[in-house]
Formats: C-alpha cells, sequence, structure tokens
C-alpha cells in the first residue's frame, strides 16, 4: 500500500514537471504566438508586480468567500425546504431556473446605478454559488431510498426525524459535491462582479491586462486565481471523500419529485414570472427609476415585437455555440473521468491536470481563450466547452465510483474484468450523476455563452445586449435579457426532460 502511494505520487510529480516544461518551452519559442508568454516570463511578473497581485487577490478571494458561502447557505435553506415539503421541490426549482436565466452582465450595469455597488462582486458570487447548490442539493436530500423511507413511514416516524436520520445523512456525500461546484463558480462571480467598476481585484487586473495587451500580467493573474480555487477546492474534495466513506453513496436513485397537479403546475408557471414583472413595474414607478437604467415591461415588449426577428438570429446564435460547447465538453469530461477512473497509473500521471481542470473558473480562461482564438465566436464556444467540462467532470467521476451496495464484491467474485466492470457497473451506476451534471450544465453553457459574447462584441445575444447598450437603447437590450431567459429556461427544460427519461431509463 505504502508503495503504491509513493508511486502515484511521483507518477503526480512528473506530471506536473511535464505541464511546466510545455509551458516553458511553448511559451518561450512562441510556438503558440505571444499571447503565451512563458512561466519565467509570468514568474517574474510576481516579482516585478507582486505587491499589486497580492492585494488584488486578497480582495477577490474576500468577495468569493463571502458571496459564495451566502449562496451556499440560500440555496442549502431552499433544498432543505423541498425536503421538508416534496411538493414544493418543482417550485423551488423553477424559481432557481428563472434566476439562474438572468444573464449575470445585464444585472451588473442595474446593480451599479444602485446604492451598495461596492458589494456587486459578492451579489455576483452569491448568484453563481445559489443554482447549482439548489439543484445538487435539491437530489441529494431525495437520495435515501424508498424502501427506507417506506420503514420510517410505517413506524410514524416524524418528519423532522426522518429529515434528521435518513434524508440529511444520504444527502452528506451530494452536498460536499456542491461545496465542490461552489469553488469555482464563486471566484467566476467575484471576477465577473469586478469588472463592473471595483477599484481592485483580479477581475480588474485581467481586464487591463487584455486591453493593454500585457500578456505576462494577464496569465499572472489568472494563475493566482486558479491556484486560490485550486486550494479550496482541493479542501472540499477531502471533505467529498470523507462524506462519501461516512454515509456512502448507495447508487440509488434520487426519489420520484411529487407532482403539483395539471392545474397547480400551470399556476405556479405563470404566477413566478408574472409577479417578477409586477416587482418590476412596482419598482419602476415607486423608486422613480431613470429610463437609462431600467424601461418599464410595456417598452421592452414593444422593442422585442418591433424587430423579433433580430432576436431569434441572435438567440439561434447563441443556443447553437452553446449546445455545441455542451456536447463537446461533455464528451470530454466522460472520457477523462473514465481514464481517471480506470488506468490508475495514468489517472496519477494526469491528477494535477485533472485536479486543475475543475478548479478553473472559466471567466478566466475568456480572455486568455481570446488572445488564442481571437475575440470572436470560437472564443464563445471554447469558452462553453471549458463550462461544460466542469460539473460533467465532478459529478461523472464521483458517478463511476458509485456502485450499488455488494456489486464490487459479486463482479470481483466472478473475476470480471476491468473493461466488463466499466460497461456493466460503473457506467450505468454512473447514469443520474451524468444526467445532473448534463443539466446543470446546459443552462450554464447559454449564460457563459452570453458572458464571453459581451465581452468580445461577437456572436448573438451577448454581442446584441452589449451593442444595445452602447447607443443607449436601454429597453432594446433588456428585450435581449428576456429572449436570454425564455432561451435559458427552454433548455433547462429540455435537459431536464432529457434527465428523467435516463434515469426511468436506467431503472427499468
Amino acid at each position: 500500500m505504502t508503495s503504491s502511494r509513493t508511486s502515484r505520487a511521483l507518477l503526480g510529480v512528473l506530471g506536473v514537471t511535464i505541464l511546466l516544461v510545455a509551458w516553458q518551452i511553448l511559451g518561450a519559442t512562441q510556438t503558440l504566438g505571444r499571447t503565451l508568454p512563458s512561466l519565467t516570463e509570468v514568474l517574474a511578473v510576481f516579482g516585478e508586480r507582486g505587491e499589486i497581485l497580492w492585494r488584488a487577490a486578497t480582495a477577490t478571494g474576500a468577495r468569493a468567500l463571502v458571496g459564495g458561502l451566502v449562496g451556499l447557505a440560500i440555496g442549502l435553506v431552499l433544498a432543505a425546504l423541498t425536503a421538508w415539503w416534496p411538493r414544493t421541490s418543482r417550485t423551488v426549482v423553477r424559481s432557481a431556473v428563472l434566476i439562474n436565466a438572468i444573464p449575470i452582465v445585464a444585472i451588473g450595469p442595474v446593480l451599479m446605478s444602485l446604492d451598495g455597488r461596492e458589494y456587486i462582486p459578492e451579489i455576483f458570487a452569491a448568484l453563481s454559488v445559489l443554482f447549482s447548490t439548489v439543484i445538487t442539493a435539491t437530489a441529494g436530500f431525495r437520495a435515501a431510498s424508498e424502501g427506507s423511507r417506506d420503514l420510517l413511514r410505517v413506524f410514524r416516524t416524524s418528519r423532522w426525524k426522518r429529515f434528521l436520520h435518513l434524508d440529511l445523512p444520504a444527502s452528506v456525500p451530494t452536498l460536499a459535491d456542491a461545496l465542490r461546484l461552489a469553488v469555482p463558480a464563486a471566484m467566476l462571480g467575484a471576477l465577473l462582479g469586478e469588472w463592473f467598476g471595483a477599484d481592485r481585484g483580479l477581475g480588474v487586473v485581467m481586464v487591463s491586462s487584455m486591453r493593454n495587451i500585457q500578456y505576462p500580467q494577464l496569465w499572472a493573474a489568472a494563475l493566482i486565481a486558479v491556484l486560490m480555487s485550486l486550494v479550496a477546492y482541493s479542501l472540499a474534495g477531502l471533505l467529498e471523500r470523507f462524506a462519501s466513506a461516512r454515509f456512502g453513496r448507495t447508487g440509488d436513485t434520487s426519489a420520484e419529485v411529487p407532482h403539483l397537479g395539471r392545474a397547480a403546475s400551470i399556476i405556479t408557471s405563470i404566477a413566478i414570472p408574472a409577479a417578477l414583472v409586477v416587482a418590476w413595474q412596482l419598482w419602476i414607478v415607486l423608486a422613480d427609476v431613470p429610463l437609462i437604467v431600467a424601461p418599464p415591461p410595456g417598452d421592452v415588449a414593444v422593442a422585442l415585437f418591433t424587430d423579433p426577428g433580430e432576436y431569434l438570429v441572435a438567440a439561434a446564435v447563441t443556443v447553437g455555440l452553446a449546445l455545441g460547447g455542451v456536447a463537446t465538453g461533455a464528451l470530454l469530461g466522460i472520457l477523462l473521468a473514465i481514464i481517471v477512473s480506470l488506468a490508475q497509473w495514468l489517472a496519477a500521471l494526469l491528477s494535477p491536470l485533472a485536479l486543475l481542470i475543475p478548479t478553473v473558473p472559466i471567466v478566466v480562461f475568456i480572455p486568455i481563450v481570446g488572445s488564442f482564438f481571437g475575440y470572436g465566436v470560437a472564443t464563445v464556444f471554447v469558452s462553453c466547452v471549458l463550462m461544460a467540462f466542469f460539473p460533467i467532470y465532478v459529478l461523472a467521476l464521483s458517478g463511476l465510483q458509485t456502485r450499488p451496495a455488494g456489486s464490487n464484491d459479486l463482479f470481483t467474485v466472478y473475476r470480471t474484468g476491468r473493461f466488463r466492470r466499466l460497461a456493466y457497473l460503473a457506467l450505468p451506476a454512473s447514469v443520474p450523476s451524468l444526467a445532473l451534471a448534463l443539466r446543470l450544465a446546459a443552462a450554464n453553457a447559454i449564460l457563459i455563452a452570453i458572458s464571453a459574447e459581451w465581452l468580445m462584441g461577437q456572436g448573438g445575444l451577448g454581442r446584441l445586449l452589449s451593442e444595445k447598450r452602447v447607443v443607449l437603447d436601454t429597453a432594446g437590450s433588456w428585450a435581449a435579457v428576456v429572449v436570454a431567459i425564455v432561451v435559458s429556461i427552454i433548455v433547462y427544460i429540455g435537459a431536464e426532460r432529457t434527465e428523467t427519461a435516463l434515469v426511468r431509463r436506467w431503472r427499468s
């Protein structure tokens, strides 16, 4: 056992060495152009501007921590409500989907006009964490088997005891997954928030470096953000391992969500967006909001129906880039998860890369990807690939390690090879986790596509949103936001129904 651990550690060190040497050679020879500086050039920036980078990292880290914890706490509370009152699950999830569907780059200009604009990074971090936490934790609180639930019902156990002794313990491994997903999400939100007028932070340094073509400084700031996420992600990973070992992952699928009934479901679907529109109109009237900040709903409707073709074409471009990125990212994430779970020596060699990639807040790479692929739609596509890769890899790897009780022993008794064990045990057992990952990735890819389009000034809805704001067409820019929300919800519903079909097929 000690020899095996030593070998894995040595292979991991070798993997890090290969990665750093490749970086140095490619940068020094400018094989990929000036946009990839050598490792020594990036390290030199720390010596020249170390104090500036330290202050920026401290500011970003504090904002990500505060906002991430707030979003995580709110998400866990909302998910816990669904465990107590299962019929609220769909309402809670739909509300989270609707909030998540609002392009985060569209919220920034509104928040900048209000009091407390200095808290925009924390707000963005909380919003970025909220969605994945609600979705993942809600599934976790339903992870206990129906047999266990029936047993407690027979003994007429109180709702509080069912939650405390069944739902909560069964959800702990999944809650640890939610914490791991929250780490880069919080950093992503904080960095995006810093793009909207923060006085300092890594996001400010990155945008300034991109605009002034200071590639070594851009990479230095990105490296710091990644390392910060890496440390927090590693701690969350240790917690997930402990939770899985202590509470176990049974491999059972989540309990079915109770239906509200057709009438109640329709009413809920209409009431939530209607309430938001009413609140929007009341805010405009009562707070006397200037038109330049936010238009009334009526003006947005007029802008939308005046030229619907413009918005539909932009939406088609964004959806195409996002879904193409999801498909590619899903393939890469699943393949890497299979490799890591199957080939021990290769898993050890790739462990630094496998650990590094999921910790990267994708917004860190948007300016860097742009420097490689140009500031156009190729960068938007690659950003969507990277965004999809993260949750799919994390949850796919967790799913591949999930086995029904006693199944491993049974396959061992029959001396089943690793590939047959993968095909007939690991992959089928990972279906619920993979389906959940695809649902998360599909919704988030739309938002990342819009953010990248907004920053690059190319593509679909994000480009349209940016152009409308530049010419002070506030109603037109908000119309683009409305279309983005509708598109995000439609994509999420499609992914949700796909997940339901996959899980039902797995059960049968």
